[in-house]
């Protein structure tokens, strides 16, 4: 019996030890609160480094009061009037009267301008009021970004997708460290709850992050689509992970507690937010996709805040940042009076509101919403984009300006409205319809356009709009003694040359305010399709002089290096330059052809220059 009993008390030690050992073996469950702290620090922290980079042109333009809300906010301020007002171009490129003007005007207020003398201006005289130039990280350090800008597919350049596997890199060692996710999913719902402030921040119009670095909603949407369907990803595999451990234990019936049945309804949340998010949903149905996603959103996060008591934290942060938006839309939004003409020449609506004519920057863009029966049963319920073509505070009547081409149904009915005789004034050329503006929106960011020595502004088809606004700035604040740039060249690609004719008094009239100025513009204007008739070209004969007519393709590259001599060659002595802006508008390949043609200048007319930097407004919507 002793020695029995001895022999059962060793075996349940060692059983016991065995025991011990397995427990110790196990890893300890990792608390998520703190874990996914640090995780979010760390994101934070990537946010800074990019914040930080910014900093230097965000003091520059923020130490004048005047900037501190420039391109927030439309208003209307009363300007005075110049002796020499600039007409105002009507659809068929005469000026507006009582009456309208025939044809043969129409060739004489081409001519007008004719005599403009647009010899350099040589003298080495700095402008009174120069805005302060901050060069740009891509001028500092051209090799580097060259490579970083490097396209590995339309609209992702290398530094793009390196964030991307960095930023997926960081999830999976979020999902994956000392857990077994077959027996433990909550995990996986963690890192899609600590991303949700990701996803809403970049979604809103009024983005705290764009604001502090500089870029508009527009340009950092990719962030919000990435990081979304990463989550998607993410919440799907942490339900289905659920449902099989659930199958194994009963059933999933079983287990669907309250909270359970809030996580089924975010799951179905994300699901829906996802599948109408898609890019031929969101082109073909553009009014379902947005209806789904506002109240997708919504329900989410009503949803999440049921299903646990982790997501509360992040629910109130995004409720925060999501309600601070919508309230600072809701200010930035204004219902006017618009005047529509249309240019039958380009197909497309030109958009005047009189009443607004301050409170933006060039290249901003207005979401726009016409309140109209005439748009269709929903049409007026459709808010739109469209860059901004005039300038803010000049002084003529045409106040705010945009122009839309047909491009779909919402911008056809547009164009239809326009012409339709019910909407025309009294006496007057013009339609006058309710429209509500929304913005303003994008732009520049922290680069201040005046600041550079010398611009090139490249436009494709509707893409003239954000060049004819940025034209005009530069060439206003020359007037004024506000502005560097002494070197402006506007490089427009059109279809068809007939689409140059509405345009011309506008060309005409930014030529003869930028004559005495130190600010020498040209604009040379490249047709596509052939001209098989001599009648044609008849009418472009007598063009303004700084405005040239010419077939084909521009050669982007060696327009590129004229306006960087020309640049180098009004500036005098090297240190006082401050570098060439090329900013381009158009077609996605227009985009890609105009930073190969940046990257590929040569380093000694870089250096001359002082640098050549690179702004984009290419719209993916």
């Amino acid at each position: 019996m002793p020695s029995a009993t001895a022999s059962a008390s060793a075996a349940h030690a060692s059983s016991t030890a065995t025991a011990g050992k397995t427990t110790t073996a196990e890893p300890a469950e990792l608390d998520p609160i703190p874990f996914f702290r640090e995780i979010d620090i760390i994101l934070i922290g990537v946010a800074g480094f990019f914040i930080l980079l910014a900093l230097p042109r965000a003091i520059a333009r923020f130490k004048h009061l005047s900037q501190w809300f420039a391109g927030c906010f439309f208003r209307s301020v009363t300007l005075e009037r110049s002796a020499s007002r600039p007409r105002r171009a009507g659809s068929n490129g005469s000026s507006y009267n009582e009456k309208p003007v025939d044809e043969n005007a129409e060739v004489r207020s081409v001519s007008v301008y004719s005599n403009i003398d647009l010899t350099p201006f040589t003298g080495i005289e700095s402008p009174k009021n120069p805005p302060t130039y901050i060069a740009a990280w891509s001028c500092i350090f051209p090799y580097v970004n060259n490579i970083l800008e490097t396209k590995i597919r339309p609209g992702y350049s290398l530094w793009k997708v390196l964030l991307m596997i960095g930023y997926m890199a960081a999830m999976m060692y979020a999902a994956l460290i000392d857990v077994n996710l077959f027996t433990s999913p909550a995990r996986l719902g963690f890192v899609a709850t600590s991303q949700l402030p990701v996803i809403y921040i970049m979604a809103t119009k009024n983005n705290v992050f764009g604001t502090l670095i500089g870029q508009g909603y527009e340009k950092l949407n990719w962030v919000h689509r990435y990081v979304g369907r990463v989550v998607v990803l993410v919440v799907n595999l942490h339900a289905m992970a659920y449902f099989a451990k659930w199958a194994n234990e009963g059933g999933v019936a079983a287990h669907m507690e309250t909270n359970h049945v809030w996580g089924c309804v975010a799951l179905g949340c994300m699901d829906i937010l996802f599948l109408f998010s898609l890019s031929g949903v969101r082109q073909m149905y553009y009014n379902l996709f947005y209806t789904t996603h506002i109240i997708a959103a919504i329900v989410l996060l009503v949803a999440l805040y049921y299903h646990e008591d982790f997501d509360i934290p992040y629910v109130a942060i995004v409720a925060a940042f999501y309600g601070v938006d919508r309230v600072l839309r809701l200010v930035q939004t204004r219902i006017v009076t618009a005047q529509l003409r249309p240019i039958p020449e380009l197909g497309m609506t030109r958009i005047e509101v009189p009443s607004v004519n301050a409170g933006w920057r060039a290249g901003q863009h207005v979401r726009l919403r016409v309140l109209s029966t005439g748009m269709g049963l929903l049409g007026w319920t459709e808010s739109h984009p469209f860059t901004i073509a005039s300038v803010s505070k000049h002084p003529n009547e045409d106040g705010l300006v945009v122009m839309v081409k047909k491009a779909g149904d919402w911008t056809t009915k547009l164009y239809d409205v326009a012409q339709r005789t019910e909407y025309r004034e009294v006496r007057g050329p013009t339609r006058s319809i309710k429209v509500m503006l929304n913005g303003p929106y994008g732009g520049p960011g922290h680069a201040i356009v005046t600041s550079f020595s010398g611009a090139m502004l490249v436009a494709g088809g509707s893409g003239i709009t954000y060049a004819l606004s940025t034209a005009q700035e530069l060439v206003t604040k020359g007037a004024e003694s506000a502005s560097r740039t002494r070197v402006v060249e506007l490089v427009w690609s059109i279809t068809d040359p007939a689409a140059l004719f509405p345009f011309l008094p506008i060309f005409g009239n930014m030529l003869a305010e930028a004559q005495g100025t130190h600010t020498t513009l040209r604009i040379s204007v490249h047709y596509t399709r052939a001209i098989t008739s001599d009648e044609a070209m008849k009418a472009f004969e007598r063009l303004p002089q700084g405005v040239t007519l010419s077939p084909g393709r521009p050669r982007l590259q060696k327009v590129l290096e004229g306006v960087v001599d020309r640049t180098v060659a009004s500036g005098g002595v090297q240190d006082l330059l401050t570098g060439v802006v090329v900013g381009v508008c158009g077609p996605v390949a227009l985009g890609e052809q105009a930073g190969q043609v940046v990257r590929r200048l040569d380093g000694e007319r870089r250096r001359a220059v002082n640098g050549v930097e690179l702004h984009e407004e290419i719209f993916g919507w």
